[in-house]
This record gives structure tokens, C-alpha cells and sequence, in this order.
């Protein structure tokens, strides 16, 4: 729950400088971005552009604390020496994203559904790094 609360803190946090997200809104309209397993998702700049979405969410983390991203075609290269993924594109689209007051977020999961921490303070440990 802790860690929830931190993400809705920062998400807030980032509403101060935002144009189309609102925290106190229920009408933000989010959608997931990074499994279109037919390979024509357009790049997640792109999406950023539309009008539409306020609230992208990248799928999947879907391992932890040992983390493992799936972001399917959207991004298949590993930094050297890793088996975490390098997505260049992506980490210069979410600048995109902000840009046009979009809030980026990281949906931990996935089809799985089987993580978590042992505790709150693991939570928070993961959550820093």
C-alpha cells in the first residue's frame, strides 16, 4: 500500500506542471502502451501527441525486485552485460510525453500476477533504487 501511495503522491506531484493530467480529475483517460504483440504500435511519442491519453502506462515490469521489463517489440535490446532492457526511444519519448503534460507511469505486474514484497520496507527499498 505504501508504495501505491507514493506513486499517487508523484503522479500529483507531477499535476502541478501538467496541462492534461489532473489528479483530482476521474476522467483522466490512461492507457497501456508496449504489448501490441501485432507489431504496428506506433511509437510512444506518438501517442504522447494525441490529444486523448492523459495517463500512459508502459507494461509491463513484470519481475521483481529482480527487475525484468517486456515492453514486446516496443523494445527488444539489452544493455551490455544485462538482461535488463536498453530503450533509448523510450526514455526519449516519455521526455515527449511530459512535455505535452501526459504522466508516464510503470505498471509493475503483468499476466503473471505473482509479485510482490514481503514487506513495506522492501517496498520502499525497491522504490529507491
Amino acid at each position: 500500500m505504501r508504495l501505491l501511495a507514493g506513486i499517487v503522491a508523484a503522479l500529483a506531484a507531477y499535476a502541478g506542471g501538467s496541462t492534461a493530467f489532473n489528479v483530482n480529475c476521474n476522467s483522466n483517460y490512461a492507457s497501456y502502451y508496449g504489448q501490441n504483440s501485432a507489431r504496428n504500435q506506433k511509437t510512444l511519442g506518438e501517442y504522447c501527441k494525441d490529444a486523448i491519453e492523459d495517463v500512459i502506462i508502459l507494461a509491463f515490469m513484470n519481475g521483481f525486485p529482480t527487475v525484468m521489463l517486456n515492453f514486446a517489440n516496443a523494445c527488444e535490446t539489452t544493455f551490455n552485460g544485462s538482461t535488463v532492457l536498453h530503450c533509448p526511444n523510450i526514455a526519449k519519448d516519455i521526455k515527449t510525453c511530459q512535455a505535452n503534460g501526459k504522466a508516464v507511469i510503470l505498471s509493475m505486474g503483468g499476466a503473471a500476477g505473482s509479485y510482490g514484497f514481503a514487506s513495506d520496507s522492501d517496498g520502499t527499498k525497491f522504490a529507491d533504487t
